[in-house]
């Protein structure tokens, strides 16, 4: 979701800076839709609460249920095996956690899924009442804005790297790959080539 996520936003500068691309703006419209439509569906899975999904919300709830299960001792035996492993647990314990203490504490757990829920709301409610089934108009107030979207993510992300690290001693601040190829590539193509058989509009088809 986070290369989908910067793609989108290049591609919008990419619209910026050559405004004719946008006449006409059908397959803009087209993609925008496609976009929005795959990027809450895939917010929503990550707040799914269902005991019977995978999701990070069900991991945050696990958690809550046993608090004690992310243990400093545990965190640094992960480490094991490098130069200076175990100082290196006690400091990413640290940063995440706080010094001195044992165990993950639950409050701080419980905040994370608050904070997690909170971000996510506006697209789950958006996914369950347009997207994936179709309620009545006045069930849903608000629909969400491409900037919830981008808030929705970027809590995802944060959450998401904070437990990867508490549970695996991997990752880092962010999710977000280092691109290693130019996706742009592909627009400095024509897309139909002279003499082509394919179909320019519905009445061709």
């Amino acid at each position: 979701m986070l290369e989908c996520n910067e793609i989108f936003w290049q591609l919008q500068e990419v619209a910026k800076e050559n405004p004719k691309i946008l006449n006409p703006g059908s397959l803009f419209d087209w993609m925008s839709r496609n976009y929005v439509v795959a990027l809450s569906v895939g917010i929503r899975s990550f707040v799914d609460g269902d005991r019977r999904s995978h999701s990070l919300a069900r991991i945050l709830y696990e958690l809550i249920e046993n608090p004690r299960a992310i243990s400093r001792s545990w965190h640094v035996r992960m480490y094991r095996g490098t130069p200076i492993g175990e100082y290196l647990g006690h400091t990413s314990f640290n940063n995440v956690v706080g010094k001195g203490k044992a165990f993950l504490p639950q409050p701080a757990i419980r905040a994370d899924l608050r904070r997690l829920e909170d971000s996510c709301e506006l697209v789950r409610r958006f996914v369950n009442k347009r997207v994936a089934h179709r309620a009545s108009p006045g069930s849903i107030r608000r629909l969400p804005l491409f900037s919830d979207l981008d808030s929705a993510l970027t809590t995802i992300d944060e959450v998401f790297s904070k437990y990867k690290l508490l549970l695996t001693a991997e990752g880092s601040d962010s999710q977000r790959a280092t691109p290693q190829y130019n996706w742009q590539e592909v627009l400095k193509e024509p897309w139909i080539l002279p003499p082509s058989t394919t179909p320019l509009n519905p009445e061709e088809m």
